[in-house]
């Protein structure tokens, strides 16, 4: 089976390219399609794709829902959080107040957990909301995760990493989810939109304050991120912000775009001036100076002195600056083997999404430390997020083997055992609560955002 035109039309079609290791996959998908179908050959299939008809939008949907893994989770990025909390938020409230409007759109939502995040951080940022016109609008092309998102239940790995007030927003449900208040939910729109493909702007998807287009573009092929830029930059109000994954846009032209650099994450600006297609030759004119950044000056003028890399590897990674890690671990591994150079690469791949190169990493901070209980933590995490929950399960119980005092293990599994072994549930939470009463009260859990007696009072 030639998988060629097949890798052509998905680019034409969503932009999505396969990766090699990917190939397996996709072969059996397809032949699973051809005898479901009952077609032949897969030109017959292609055929059926590129018809504008009923059939061919519900082979894409299944095309998407394979061969996409959508990964988020509430409040995602601390460093771009904060970024939006602190500056970019704030500027575009101030900026609208005198005719109170404010248009937020999260593009490739996944199962919402970034919408819904974003409509938590404006209820605290806008207390009058109630006298705004704010849209939050989420969108994604696969119609299975959109449904999810409408629905509102979550399990706790998508609340694995945030602070313990947003916990408020959630009330217990069946089967171990939680449910996201009404409040939060109804102030977000959930649509289907394929970026290469919908025309945007449109009625709805026009003069936008902020786009957050987070770990899309690492799937796009150049010509296709090269189109959804373009459109992007023209549904942007002018001054309007875009916010992509770290490293996602490295050297891509950025025509009508000004750069702005924090210490989290690089944000991207539309200039005021009329935007002007890359192909168009007044292009090539000089842009005009970028703006002084919103960020704060430091007050101090004094620089501190440097961190060792691999401290400043691991502050990197707490500020969401993943291509700062990778930076980091590059040269040091130009030394020597270096474990902390591949754990940490491989928790910034986990994060932006690159499982297989995760995994490769880990592999690696293995051969150096076959005993790492992290190691095998982050690699259950990995393939929990592939709803490999018993894999998943069977590495946590590796970690506990490995180091019993490993109270991310111990949680990690109760959240895994709740709905299916109460028992193992509530033995898995009791030696964490054990574990913890151990350590300082005041002392903070970065694995959790919590501070150690918070966490205790959540479990007991």
């Amino acid at each position: 089976m030639n998988l060629d035109d097949f890798k052509t039309l998905l680019i034409q079609n969503t932009g999505l390219t396969i990766a090699t290791s990917d190939e397996g996959k996709l072969r059996v998908f397809l032949q699973h399609r051809l005898t479901e179908l009952k077609l032949a050959t897969l030109a017959d299939y292609l055929e059926l794709l590129a018809a504008n008809s009923l059939l061919a939008d519900h082979e894409w949907q299944q095309v998407v829902q394979t061969l996409t893994v959508p990964e988020s989770f509430f409040l995602r990025d601390k460093g771009q959080m904060n970024i939006l909390q602190k500056h970019i938020l704030p500027e575009l409230i101030e900026r609208n107040r005198h005719h109170r409007k404010l248009r937020l759109w999260s593009a490739g939502c996944a199962t919402g957990e970034e919408p819904y995040s974003l409509a938590m951080l404006v209820q605290n940022l806008l207390p009058d909301e109630q006298d705004w016109e704010v849209l939050i609008l989420g969108t994604d092309i696969n119609d299975k995760v959109l449904a999810k998102a409408r629905d509102g239940h979550y399990s706790r790995w998508s609340l694995r990493d945030v602070e313990p007030q947003v916990l408020t927003y959630f009330q217990p449900a069946a089967h171990g989810l939680l449910s996201l208040d009404a409040s939060i939910r109804q102030k977000v729109t959930f649509r289907r939109v394929n970026l290469l493909k919908t025309p945007f702007p449109d009625l709805e998807i026009n003069a936008i304050d902020l786009i957050l287009c987070r770990n899309v573009f690492i799937y796009f092929d150049q010509q296709a991120i090269t189109t959804v830029l373009e459109k992007f930059t023209q549904t942007l109000k002018p001054e309007g912000y875009l916010l992509t994954g770290h490293g996602e846009l490295y050297q891509q032209p950025l025509q009508g775009l000004q750069t702005h650099l924090y210490v989290e994450s690089v944000v991207y600006q539309r200039t005021v001036r009329p935007f002007l297609k890359v192909s168009d030759k007044l292009a090539e004119l000089p842009r005009k100076p970028s703006p002084p950044v919103l960020s704060e000056m430091p007050e101090a003028t004094v620089k501190p002195p440097k961190a060792d890399p691999v401290t400043e590897m691991i502050l990197a990674y707490q500020m969401g600056n993943y291509t700062g890690v990778l930076a980091i671990a590059q040269t040091l591994l130009s030394q020597e083997p270096n474990f902390e150079a591949h754990y940490w690469s491989a928790k910034a791949f986990a994060s932006l999404g690159q499982y297989h190169t995760a995994e490769s990493r880990l592999e690696s901070a293995l051969a150096l430390d076959p005993r790492s209980a992290r190691c095998f933590y982050l690699l259950a995490h990995i393939k929990e997020s592939q709803n490999d929950s018993e894999l998943a399960k069977s590495l946590l119980n590796k970690a506990i083997v490995l180091d019993e005092t490993f109270i991310p293990a111990y949680l990690d599994l109760a959240v895994l055992y709740e709905t299916e072994d109460p028992t193992k549930h509530q033995h898995m939470r009791q030696q964490a609560v054990v574990l913890l009463k151990k350590l300082p009260p005041e002392a903070y859990l970065d694995d959790f955002s919590s501070q150690v007696h918070e966490l205790i009072q959540q479990l007991d």
